[in-house]
């Protein structure tokens, strides 16, 4: 079998073979047999009827037609094993002679990475600081959460939790759909509800009513109010004040759940856990602005079936996202496309930096020999372990099990993490 490659641009490779008279022998005894199974053929057995014979059953178009059915992937296959060729498409196939099978097969590859000295890549680490008064909002936090209320006959204040009625009308004076509610609860000033509503209510007595002319915010979830005047018809129904805890040891026991047994315990436990996430938010800053710099210094010619790949991997991704919160896919296509979007197209820049991403990453991982010990994986899967019941660690083990796609994913997260560690300290 006589095999010539010529390289194509986008990293595609276009392979030449032609297979010779005795190669196509074997593939024409095999292609006697499977015809003679599916066809009976009188005086022979099932699959043992000689080539000529089954030739003139079933007609040479018809016999050749299956010994290339049964030559083409395979001879496919020996080529790019024997050119050590790393397809990342299917190929599309182009027969330039029946007998002997001459094809040709132009398919996209692994592409090559030009990377340029990543070495030098630099992200500063930033100081982290807890102050005093960032715990004490935490502690206020808490306190909120600890509050009673109790029944007033005053007018409402900021912190006040109510409960109203309202409605919502247009211009012309006709009630709007899904602007109404009874007995609506709302702690004024948590701003839970449109800008303008809780400040409207700050001054109202219980059983009093009153108009608020408000305007829906221009980025409101609901298209159909996003920049809309509405005016809303408020009754006062209930007025309650918010009475706070005293900030004790008790308090401290209370809210930490045993943990700190006295007031400053918790100041001290709250400014370790803060000083802690954002450590921990600090360096996935970091390690963002170290990707995004490697994406940076990297060309590639990434084949087209690839970046198709990704989009086609985002946007399953982003279906199964609405189907977990039962939105309907199927018509938000519908609303995208009637605005005039092409989600594949609006997705295709991010889909390209992600492929090339994941391929320097891949140069990187091969320059400096990153691999991944089976002894590192029983750590990360001892953490994962941590955090959950002992009883549940046959089923982490089985979950991260190797060949499942878990395993591959939490080995690429081992040395992804390698990376950064020697690139960022």
């Amino acid at each position: 079998m006589d095999v010539k490659v010529e390289k194509m641009p986008k990293s595609e490779v276009k392979i030449v073979v032609a297979m010779t008279d005795s190669e196509m022998k074997v593939y024409e005894e095999r292609a006697a047999e499977v015809i003679s199974k599916e066809v009976k053929i009188d005086g022979f057995r099932t699959g043992k009827a000689p080539i000529n014979i089954v030739k003139k059953r079933v007609g040479d178009t018809a016999f050749e037609s299956q010994v290339v059915d049964l030559a083409l992937p395979e001879a496919y296959a020996k080529a790019m094993q024997q050119e050590k060729i790393e397809p990342v498409s299917r190929p599309k196939l182009n027969i330039t002679k029946q007998y002997p099978l001459h094809f040709e097969a132009t398919v996209a590859v692994m592409p090559d990475v030009e990377l340029k000295d990543y070495s030098k890549i630099k992200v500063a680490k930033k100081e982290i600081k807890v102050t005093d008064k960032d715990v004490e909002e935490i502690i206020e936090s808490l306190s909120k959460r600890e509050a009673t209320f109790k029944d007033v006959e005053r007018a409402a204040k900021k912190g006040d939790r109510v409960e109203v009625d309202f409605a919502g009308f247009d211009k012309d004076g006709k009630e709007l759909p899904n602007t109404s509610s009874k007995n609506h609860p709302v702690i004024i000033g948590d701003e839970t509800l449109i800008p303008g509503f809780e400040d409207g209510l700050v001054g109202m007595k219980k059983g009093e009513k009153k108009k608020l002319n408000l305007t829906f915010p221009k980025e409101y979830h609901s298209k159909n109010f996003q920049g809309k005047k509405v005016t809303f018809d408020v009754t006062m129904n209930r007025i309650e004040e918010r009475e706070l805890p005293k900030l004790d040891d008790k308090f401290a026991e209370k809210v930490s759940g045993g943990h700190a047994k006295t007031l400053k315990q918790l100041k001290e436990d709250i400014k370790t856990n803060l000083m802690d996430v954002r450590t921990e938010e600090a360096e996935k800053v970091r390690e963002e602005e170290f990707l995004e710099e490697l994406t940076k210094k990297a060309t590639i010619e990434i084949p087209e079936s690839m970046i198709e790949d990704e989009i086609d991997f985002m946007l399953e991704r982003s279906k199964q996202s609405m189907d977990s919160r039962g939105m309907d896919w199927d018509k938000v296509m519908e609303e995208q496309k009637a605005a005039g979007k092409d989600p594949r197209k609006d997705l295709r820049k991010g889909a390209e930096k992600q492929v090339t991403l994941r391929l320097a990453l891949r140069e990187v991982y091969k320059k400096e020999n990153i691999e991944v010990a089976d002894e590192d994986m029983k750590v990360e899967l001892e953490k994962i372990a941590k955090n959950y019941p002992p009883e549940y660690k046959a089923a982490i083990d089985q979950m991260y099990a190797p060949g499942t796609e878990n395993h591959g994913i939490l080995r690429n997260q081992v040395r992804l993490t390698k990376v950064f560690k020697k690139y960022l300290g």
